[in-house]
Protein backbone atom coordinates (compact mmCIF):
# COMPACT_ATOMS: atom_id res chain seq x y z
CA UNK A 1 0.00 0.00 0.00
CA UNK A 2 1.25 3.24 -0.94
CA UNK A 3 2.20 5.85 1.69
CA UNK A 4 3.62 9.62 1.45
CA UNK A 5 6.70 8.99 3.44
CA UNK A 6 7.34 12.60 3.20
CA UNK A 7 4.23 13.35 5.04
CA UNK A 8 4.93 11.06 7.71
CA UNK A 9 8.68 12.44 8.41
CA UNK A 10 6.33 15.78 8.35
CA UNK A 11 4.08 14.91 10.67
CA UNK A 12 6.54 13.87 13.01
CA UNK A 13 8.80 16.30 13.18
CA UNK A 14 5.87 18.48 13.81
CA UNK A 15 4.66 16.18 16.52
CA UNK A 16 7.98 16.23 18.06
CA UNK A 17 8.34 20.00 18.49
CA UNK A 18 4.46 20.68 19.77
CA UNK A 19 4.29 17.33 21.84
CA UNK A 20 2.66 17.94 25.27
CA UNK A 21 0.68 15.10 27.18
CA UNK A 22 -2.59 15.67 25.97
CA UNK A 23 -1.54 15.58 22.39
CA UNK A 24 0.65 13.12 22.77
CA UNK A 25 -2.74 10.55 23.72
CA UNK A 26 -4.61 12.16 20.77
CA UNK A 27 -1.59 11.34 18.44
CA UNK A 28 -0.39 8.22 19.60
CA UNK A 29 -4.29 6.65 19.49
CA UNK A 30 -4.37 7.98 16.32
CA UNK A 31 -1.16 6.25 14.95
CA UNK A 32 -1.84 2.96 16.26
CA UNK A 33 -5.39 2.69 14.95
CA UNK A 34 -3.94 4.39 11.32
CA UNK A 35 -1.27 1.40 11.40
CA UNK A 36 -3.69 -1.29 12.63
CA UNK A 37 -6.40 -0.27 9.88
CA UNK A 38 -3.88 -0.29 7.12
CA UNK A 39 -2.49 -3.91 8.37
CA UNK A 40 -6.63 -5.02 8.04
CA UNK A 41 -6.51 -3.48 4.71
CA UNK A 42 -3.59 -5.15 3.44
CA UNK A 43 -4.91 -8.60 4.49
CA UNK A 44 -8.30 -7.80 3.07
CA UNK A 45 -6.66 -7.37 -0.62
CA UNK A 46 -4.95 -10.39 0.00
CA UNK A 47 -8.05 -12.36 0.50
CA UNK A 48 -9.60 -10.45 -2.41
CA UNK A 49 -6.99 -11.72 -4.43
CA UNK A 50 -7.51 -15.37 -3.44
CA UNK A 51 -10.96 -15.38 -3.44
CA UNK A 52 -12.40 -12.86 -5.30
CA UNK A 53 -9.55 -12.68 -8.62
CA UNK A 54 -12.77 -11.11 -10.85
CA UNK A 55 -12.69 -7.99 -9.23
CA UNK A 56 -9.52 -6.69 -11.40
CA UNK A 57 -11.76 -7.12 -14.11
CA UNK A 58 -14.12 -4.61 -12.73
CA UNK A 59 -14.27 -1.21 -14.84
CA UNK A 60 -14.89 2.05 -13.35
CA UNK A 61 -17.40 3.71 -16.18
CA UNK A 62 -18.15 7.49 -16.00
CA UNK A 63 -17.12 8.10 -12.19
CA UNK A 64 -18.93 11.52 -10.99
CA UNK A 65 -16.90 13.47 -8.72
CA UNK A 66 -18.53 16.26 -6.31
CA UNK A 67 -16.75 18.85 -5.23
CA UNK A 68 -15.82 22.01 -3.79
CA UNK A 69 -14.75 24.15 -1.11
CA UNK A 70 -15.86 23.40 2.28
CA UNK A 71 -19.15 23.92 3.85
CA UNK A 72 -20.58 24.32 0.21
CA UNK A 73 -23.81 21.67 0.04
CA UNK A 74 -21.31 18.76 -0.90
CA UNK A 75 -22.88 16.35 1.66
CA UNK A 76 -26.35 17.42 0.46
CA UNK A 77 -26.06 16.95 -2.90
CA UNK A 78 -23.94 13.69 -2.52
CA UNK A 79 -26.69 12.25 -0.28
CA UNK A 80 -29.52 13.58 -2.43
CA UNK A 81 -27.98 11.54 -5.87
CA UNK A 82 -26.50 7.99 -3.36
CA UNK A 83 -31.04 7.31 -2.70
CA UNK A 84 -30.61 6.24 -6.66
CA UNK A 85 -28.79 3.22 -6.35
CA UNK A 86 -30.03 2.05 -9.46
CA UNK A 87 -27.46 4.28 -11.20
CA UNK A 88 -24.63 5.23 -8.62
CA UNK A 89 -23.40 3.31 -5.82
CA UNK A 90 -20.93 5.99 -2.66
CA UNK A 91 -19.35 4.71 0.17
CA UNK A 92 -20.22 4.46 3.16
CA UNK A 93 -17.38 5.33 5.11
CA UNK A 94 -16.76 2.14 7.22
CA UNK A 95 -16.40 0.85 3.25
CA UNK A 96 -14.08 3.74 2.42
CA UNK A 97 -11.82 2.61 5.66
CA UNK A 98 -12.12 -1.02 5.02
CA UNK A 99 -11.43 -1.00 1.22
CA UNK A 100 -11.44 -4.81 0.29
CA UNK A 101 -13.78 -6.59 -0.59
CA UNK A 102 -13.69 -9.74 1.80
CA UNK A 103 -13.59 -7.00 4.71
CA UNK A 104 -17.18 -5.41 3.29
CA UNK A 105 -18.85 -9.33 2.43
CA UNK A 106 -17.79 -9.93 5.74
CA UNK A 107 -19.52 -6.83 7.96
CA UNK A 108 -22.56 -7.30 5.11
CA UNK A 109 -23.11 -11.10 6.17
CA UNK A 110 -22.41 -9.82 9.82
CA UNK A 111 -25.34 -6.85 9.88
CA UNK A 112 -27.75 -9.63 7.96
CA UNK A 113 -27.26 -12.08 10.62
CA UNK A 114 -29.98 -11.42 13.65
CA UNK A 115 -28.00 -11.78 16.79
CA UNK A 116 -25.25 -10.98 15.89
CA UNK A 117 -26.98 -7.80 13.60
CA UNK A 118 -28.24 -6.45 17.00
CA UNK A 119 -24.65 -6.18 18.42
CA UNK A 120 -23.22 -5.03 15.76
CA UNK A 121 -25.75 -2.17 15.43
CA UNK A 122 -25.07 -1.18 18.96
CA UNK A 123 -21.30 -1.65 18.29
CA UNK A 124 -21.89 0.70 15.48
CA UNK A 125 -24.06 3.57 17.38
CA UNK A 126 -20.87 3.27 20.12
CA UNK A 127 -18.40 3.66 17.56
CA UNK A 128 -20.21 6.60 16.46
CA UNK A 129 -20.67 8.23 19.28
CA UNK A 130 -17.07 7.71 20.51
CA UNK A 131 -15.35 8.82 17.38
CA UNK A 132 -17.70 10.74 15.22
CA UNK A 133 -19.55 13.22 17.75
CA UNK A 134 -18.68 16.85 17.90
CA UNK A 135 -20.13 18.16 14.91
CA UNK A 136 -23.97 17.33 15.50
CA UNK A 137 -25.92 19.87 13.26
CA UNK A 138 -22.77 20.47 10.95
CA UNK A 139 -21.78 17.59 9.37
CA UNK A 140 -23.83 14.19 9.94
CA UNK A 141 -20.93 11.66 10.48
CA UNK A 142 -20.80 7.83 11.09
CA UNK A 143 -19.19 5.16 10.15
CA UNK A 144 -22.28 3.70 8.61
CA UNK A 145 -23.52 7.24 6.34
CA UNK A 146 -22.80 7.97 3.15
CA UNK A 147 -19.42 9.79 2.85
CA UNK A 148 -16.47 10.72 0.85
CA UNK A 149 -13.24 8.99 -0.10
CA UNK A 150 -10.89 10.81 1.92
CA UNK A 151 -10.12 7.71 4.13
CA UNK A 152 -8.48 6.26 1.12
CA UNK A 153 -6.40 9.63 1.13
CA UNK A 154 -5.69 9.42 5.16
CA UNK A 155 -4.57 5.95 4.79
CA UNK A 156 -1.66 7.39 2.19
CA UNK A 157 -0.92 10.65 4.28
CA UNK A 158 -2.10 12.66 1.12
CA UNK A 159 -4.54 14.65 2.66
CA UNK A 160 -4.58 17.65 5.15
CA UNK A 161 -7.31 15.94 6.85
CA UNK A 162 -4.33 15.13 8.90
CA UNK A 163 -4.49 18.94 10.37
CA UNK A 164 -7.36 17.98 12.56
CA UNK A 165 -4.93 16.20 14.52
CA UNK A 166 -2.43 18.42 14.03
CA UNK A 167 -2.77 21.58 12.54
CA UNK A 168 1.29 22.71 13.47
CA UNK A 169 2.77 22.21 10.09
CA UNK A 170 4.06 25.25 8.10
CA UNK A 171 2.94 24.83 4.29
CA UNK A 172 0.45 22.52 5.65
CA UNK A 173 -2.01 23.57 2.35
CA UNK A 174 0.16 22.12 0.18
CA UNK A 175 -0.28 18.54 1.94
CA UNK A 176 -2.55 16.67 -0.59
CA UNK A 177 -1.91 18.77 -3.32
CA UNK A 178 -1.75 15.42 -5.85
CA UNK A 179 -1.11 17.32 -9.02
CA UNK A 180 1.87 18.81 -7.77
CA UNK A 181 3.56 15.41 -6.80
CA UNK A 182 5.98 13.47 -8.88
CA UNK A 183 4.49 11.22 -11.79
CA UNK A 184 5.66 8.42 -10.08
CA UNK A 185 3.69 8.63 -6.60
CA UNK A 186 0.84 9.83 -8.48
CA UNK A 187 1.10 6.62 -10.51
CA UNK A 188 1.63 4.81 -7.41
CA UNK A 189 -1.23 6.43 -5.53
CA UNK A 190 -4.00 5.80 -8.25
CA UNK A 191 -2.83 2.20 -8.18
CA UNK A 192 -3.98 1.67 -4.89
CA UNK A 193 -7.03 4.48 -5.56
CA UNK A 194 -8.44 2.91 -8.65
CA UNK A 195 -8.09 -0.68 -7.49
CA UNK A 196 -10.09 0.32 -3.73
CA UNK A 197 -12.66 1.93 -6.35
CA UNK A 198 -13.33 -1.64 -8.42
CA UNK A 199 -13.09 -3.36 -5.05
CA UNK A 200 -16.31 -1.22 -4.31
CA UNK A 201 -18.51 -1.82 -7.11
CA UNK A 202 -17.44 -5.11 -7.33
CA UNK A 203 -18.85 -5.79 -3.97
CA UNK A 204 -21.96 -3.84 -4.03
CA UNK A 205 -22.38 -5.36 -7.80
CA UNK A 206 -24.03 -4.21 -10.98
CA UNK A 207 -22.92 -2.29 -13.69
CA UNK A 208 -23.15 1.50 -11.58
CA UNK A 209 -21.25 4.92 -11.39
CA UNK A 210 -19.03 5.18 -8.72
CA UNK A 211 -20.34 8.44 -7.06
CA UNK A 212 -18.43 10.17 -4.79
CA UNK A 213 -18.12 13.94 -2.89
CA UNK A 214 -14.81 15.47 -1.34
CA UNK A 215 -14.18 19.15 -0.57
CA UNK A 216 -10.40 18.74 -1.17
CA UNK A 217 -10.92 17.08 -4.68
CA UNK A 218 -9.81 20.67 -5.82
CA UNK A 219 -5.64 19.91 -6.00
CA UNK A 220 -6.42 15.90 -7.27
CA UNK A 221 -8.27 17.26 -11.11
CA UNK A 222 -5.72 16.25 -12.98
CA UNK A 223 -4.54 13.15 -11.62
CA UNK A 224 -7.83 11.83 -11.87
CA UNK A 225 -8.82 12.97 -15.26
CA UNK A 226 -5.59 11.18 -16.37
CA UNK A 227 -6.78 8.10 -14.65
CA UNK A 228 -10.58 8.78 -15.39
CA UNK A 229 -10.77 10.47 -18.50
CA UNK A 230 -14.37 9.97 -18.83
CA UNK A 231 -15.37 11.26 -14.94
CA UNK A 232 -17.93 13.91 -14.48
CA UNK A 233 -16.98 16.53 -12.27
CA UNK A 234 -19.60 18.62 -10.29
CA UNK A 235 -18.47 21.91 -9.16
CA UNK A 236 -20.75 23.60 -6.45
CA UNK A 237 -19.88 27.22 -5.76
CA UNK A 238 -20.80 29.42 -2.65
CA UNK A 239 -20.26 33.32 -1.49
CA UNK A 240 -16.62 32.58 0.07
CA UNK A 241 -17.17 35.06 2.60
CA UNK A 242 -20.54 33.07 3.86
CA UNK A 243 -18.53 29.20 2.82
CA UNK A 244 -15.29 30.24 5.08
CA UNK A 245 -16.31 31.10 8.84
CA UNK A 246 -18.41 27.55 8.90
CA UNK A 247 -15.39 25.50 6.95
CA UNK A 248 -13.18 27.09 10.06
CA UNK A 249 -15.52 26.34 12.58
CA UNK A 250 -15.43 22.52 11.93
CA UNK A 251 -11.74 22.66 12.43
CA UNK A 252 -11.63 24.30 15.28
CA UNK A 253 -14.12 22.18 16.95
CA UNK A 254 -11.51 19.24 16.66
CA UNK A 255 -8.29 21.46 17.26
CA UNK A 256 -9.87 22.39 20.51
CA UNK A 257 -9.91 18.97 21.77
CA UNK A 258 -6.21 18.23 21.91
CA UNK A 259 -5.24 21.86 21.57
CA UNK A 260 -7.86 23.91 23.67
CA UNK A 261 -5.06 26.89 24.32
CA UNK A 262 -5.38 27.56 20.71
CA UNK A 263 -7.32 31.44 19.76
CA UNK A 264 -10.19 31.43 16.79
CA UNK A 265 -8.20 33.54 15.03
CA UNK A 266 -4.73 31.64 15.55
CA UNK A 267 -2.26 31.39 12.34
CA UNK A 268 -3.37 28.32 12.11
CA UNK A 269 -7.02 29.22 11.23
CA UNK A 270 -5.61 32.04 8.50
CA UNK A 271 -3.39 28.92 6.91
CA UNK A 272 -6.12 26.86 6.32
CA UNK A 273 -8.25 30.04 4.64
CA UNK A 274 -5.44 30.34 2.59
CA UNK A 275 -5.71 26.42 1.17
CA UNK A 276 -9.11 27.15 0.32
CA UNK A 277 -8.61 30.25 -1.62
CA UNK A 278 -5.76 28.40 -3.11
CA UNK A 279 -8.62 25.53 -3.64
CA UNK A 280 -10.77 28.37 -5.83
CA UNK A 281 -7.95 29.51 -7.65
CA UNK A 282 -6.96 26.25 -9.05
CA UNK A 283 -10.64 25.72 -10.04
CA UNK A 284 -10.66 28.89 -11.88
CA UNK A 285 -7.35 28.04 -14.01
CA UNK A 286 -8.67 24.04 -14.78
CA UNK A 287 -12.75 24.59 -15.73
CA UNK A 288 -12.04 26.56 -19.04
CA UNK A 289 -9.87 23.26 -20.24
CA UNK A 290 -12.51 20.95 -19.46
CA UNK A 291 -15.06 20.51 -21.96
CA UNK A 292 -18.65 20.74 -21.32
CA UNK A 293 -19.47 17.30 -20.36
CA UNK A 294 -17.10 17.13 -18.18
CA UNK A 295 -17.80 19.80 -15.33
CA UNK A 296 -20.92 21.16 -14.30
CA UNK A 297 -21.30 23.84 -12.17
CA UNK A 298 -24.27 24.21 -9.35
CA UNK A 299 -24.64 27.14 -7.13
CA UNK A 300 -25.51 26.43 -3.46
CA UNK A 301 -28.35 28.74 -3.27
CA UNK A 302 -29.95 27.35 -6.04
CA UNK A 303 -29.16 23.68 -4.25
CA UNK A 304 -30.48 25.26 -0.84
CA UNK A 305 -33.67 26.75 -2.08
CA UNK A 306 -34.81 23.62 -3.90
CA UNK A 307 -32.65 20.82 -4.73
CA UNK A 308 -35.11 19.00 -6.94
CA UNK A 309 -34.52 21.26 -10.07
CA UNK A 310 -30.89 20.88 -9.88
CA UNK A 311 -31.00 17.17 -9.31
CA UNK A 312 -32.51 16.72 -12.68
CA UNK A 313 -30.65 19.68 -14.57
CA UNK A 314 -27.57 17.67 -13.16
CA UNK A 315 -29.45 13.91 -14.35
CA UNK A 316 -30.26 16.00 -18.04
CA UNK A 317 -26.72 16.63 -18.03
CA UNK A 318 -25.39 13.05 -17.66
CA UNK A 319 -27.73 11.82 -19.76
CA UNK A 320 -29.83 9.45 -17.09
CA UNK A 321 -33.47 8.84 -16.32
CA UNK A 322 -35.16 9.62 -13.26
CA UNK A 323 -37.21 6.82 -11.93
CA UNK A 324 -40.52 7.46 -10.86
CA UNK A 325 -39.52 6.36 -6.81
CA UNK A 326 -36.58 8.74 -6.67
CA UNK A 327 -38.45 11.22 -8.52
CA UNK A 328 -41.09 11.13 -5.09
CA UNK A 329 -38.18 10.53 -3.04
CA UNK A 330 -36.89 14.39 -4.24
CA UNK A 331 -40.36 15.89 -4.68
CA UNK A 332 -40.40 15.16 -0.13
CA UNK A 333 -37.08 16.07 0.39
CA UNK A 334 -37.71 19.51 -1.26
CA UNK A 335 -41.11 19.91 0.82
CA UNK A 336 -39.22 19.22 3.23
CA UNK A 337 -36.64 21.61 2.33
CA UNK A 338 -38.48 24.50 2.38
CA UNK A 339 -39.01 25.04 6.15
CA UNK A 340 -35.45 23.72 6.69
CA UNK A 341 -32.59 26.83 8.84
CA UNK A 342 -29.87 26.13 9.99
CA UNK A 343 -29.40 26.45 13.39
CA UNK A 344 -25.66 27.86 13.35
CA UNK A 345 -24.20 31.13 12.85
CA UNK A 346 -20.34 31.86 12.27
CA UNK A 347 -18.59 35.34 11.70
CA UNK A 348 -14.86 35.56 9.61
CA UNK A 349 -14.52 38.47 12.45
CA UNK A 350 -14.44 35.57 15.12
CA UNK A 351 -11.51 34.26 13.09
CA UNK A 352 -9.88 37.60 12.98
CA UNK A 353 -10.83 37.74 9.30
CA UNK A 354 -12.68 39.76 7.42
CA UNK A 355 -15.02 40.15 4.53
CA UNK A 356 -12.98 42.72 2.62
CA UNK A 357 -9.91 40.59 3.81
CA UNK A 358 -11.58 37.65 1.72
CA UNK A 359 -12.65 39.54 -1.32
CA UNK A 360 -8.76 41.05 -1.48
CA UNK A 361 -7.14 37.25 -1.72
CA UNK A 362 -9.24 36.02 -4.58
CA UNK A 363 -11.31 39.08 -6.46
CA UNK A 364 -10.99 36.86 -9.48
CA UNK A 365 -13.35 34.31 -7.79
CA UNK A 366 -16.14 36.91 -6.79
CA UNK A 367 -16.05 37.94 -10.80
CA UNK A 368 -16.23 34.44 -12.25
CA UNK A 369 -19.03 33.90 -10.54
CA UNK A 370 -21.11 37.01 -9.92
CA UNK A 371 -20.50 37.42 -6.14
CA UNK A 372 -21.11 41.19 -4.37
CA UNK A 373 -18.05 42.50 -2.72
Amino acid sequence: MYVNRDTMKALGQSAAAHLNARRARTWTGFSAAWMGLRTMVRVGRRLDDRFFPEWREQPVREPVFIFANGRSGTTMLHRLLSWDEEHFASYKLYQSIFSAVSWQRLFEKIGHTPWVGSLGRKAVDAINETFFSGWEGIHELGIDKEEEDEALFVMALESPTVSLLNPFQENYQRMGWLDAERPERRRAFMDDYEAALKKHLFAVGGDKHFLNKNVFTAPRLKTFLERFPDARFVYLVRHPAEALPSWLNMFYEKWITHSPELPHDSPQARELAEMCFAYYRYVLAIRNELPSERFHLVRYEELVRDARPVVEGLYAWMGLPLSESYRAKLQAFSEKQRGYQSAHEYSLEQFGLSRDWVYEQIPEVYEAFGYER
